[in-house]
């Protein structure tokens, strides 16, 4: 009786772990900041799809990870926009620390260095394409 406890507990612990995890990843607190923008390159590690909030791509470049906020996921099916694991990537985008300690960069805009296209997340006053008073219909450039 006592195991089938300890198995139930774990169990309970296991599930809290789980979607407290995938809160935490998609918790973007920050807005964007111009005076902290930046350009790096590397390649997609991993692609984190949250239940809610953006899509977020683990990019390794040299030494450094970066977890790259992207923009919701209806907003990139809406607009055919998609990535994929050991695509070499440029991103532009605004660096912060989040407060789980990991370091960010919100996307303003993504070149694949391998094809050229550009992908725009962000208006030239940085505000997201997503949030509408946009006259561009089409946010993927090629």
């Amino acid at each position: 009786m006592r195991v089938v406890l300890k198995i139930k507990i774990f169990a309970v612990c296991f599930l809290l772990s789980i979607v407290s995890f995938s809160h935490a990843e998609t918790e973007i607190t920050e807005g964007y900041d111009e005076n902290t923008e930046i350009t790096i390159r590397g390649t997609v590690i991993e692609i984190m799809h949250g239940m809610r909030g953006p899509v977020i791509l683990k990019l390794k470049t040299g030494t450094k990870t970066y977890n790259v906020v992207t923009a919701p996921r209806w907003y990139l099916s809406r607009n055919a926009i998609t990535f994929s694991i050991g695509t070499a990537l440029e991103v532009t985008g605004s660096r912060y620390f989040g407060r789980d300690g990991n370091l960010y960069v919100i996307a303003r805009q993504i070149r694949d260095t391998e094809t050229g296209s550009v992908t725009v997340l962000r208006d030239s006053y940085c505000k997201p394409l997503w949030r509408g008073g946009h006259r561009m219909h089409d946010r993927r450039l090629l």
